[in-house]
């Protein structure tokens, strides 16, 4: 079974942002910049130093990269953003899973990565993506899996992973087109989480599936 949402945990408003998180929207906004965002562990199966590379490809341009989260990557990617003079990318420390819905509901772009691994043939189901398409976000996923959920939603972009020109040109792609666009590649994302991927259209799913077991075994 993969994972899922529950859907009570988007029903309620959402709580606010933490101030820093919050400052660094709004600048990039008053900026003009569009907002990619990340919001999830950062670890090497992330693979986000692909998405600092495609960061620097892009540094010229209006695209502002709002990372949150944390792990042991953490503190080597925060001093790549120093190091090379990364002025658009901003790394900041986790927020509260209630507070996840108000973060991404502020980005035009919703970020994924992965690693180029043989495991990710028989599929992949991260939390952060059911996320990102629960909130509605316009989703660039940078993967080669045997499942892809943002493909079979049409909720975003795919692109090949561990590959920043490809994820910089998937940025403007996403970036350029027009808000009602990407808005509706979101409400795209989301329907498809709500028909697929909700806990108890799982929980039915996994009933129906042992029922059928024992249906075969009697």
């Amino acid at each position: 079974m993969p994972n899922g949402i529950a859907p009570d945990d988007w029903a309620a408003a959402p709580a606010p942002l933490r101030e820093d998180v919050a400052q660094a929207i709004a600048a990039a906004r008053a900026a003009g910049e569009s907002v990619v965002g990340y919001a999830g562990s950062m670890g090497l199966p992330n693979a986000l130093d692909t998405l600092l590379d495609a960061a620097r490809i892009v540094r010229d341009e209006p695209i502002r990269f709002v990372l949150v989260g944390d792990g042991h990557e953490r503190a080597r990617l925060a001093e790549r953003v120093r190091a090379e003079g990364l002025a658009r990318g901003t790394m900041l420390a986790p927020i509260p899973k209630t507070q996840i819905p108000s973060l991404l509901a502020q980005v035009e772009i919703a970020y994924s990565g992965w690693q180029r691994v043989p495991i990710y043939r028989f599929g992949i189901a991260p939390n952060k993506l059911m996320d990102y398409m629960m909130a509605s976000r316009a989703v660039l996923h940078s993967v080669e899996a045997g499942n892809d959920p943002v493909a079979e939603a049409g909720c975003g972009l795919t692109v090949p992973p561990e590959d920043a020109a490809a994820v910089a040109a998937g940025l403007r792609r996403l970036a350029a087109l027009a808000p009602a666009e990407r808005a509706a590649m979101g409400a795209r994302g989301r329907a498809f989480v709500e028909a697929h991927h909700t806990y108890p259209v799982l929980a039915r799913r996994f009933v129906d599936a042992v029922v059928q077991a024992r249906a075969r075994r009697s």
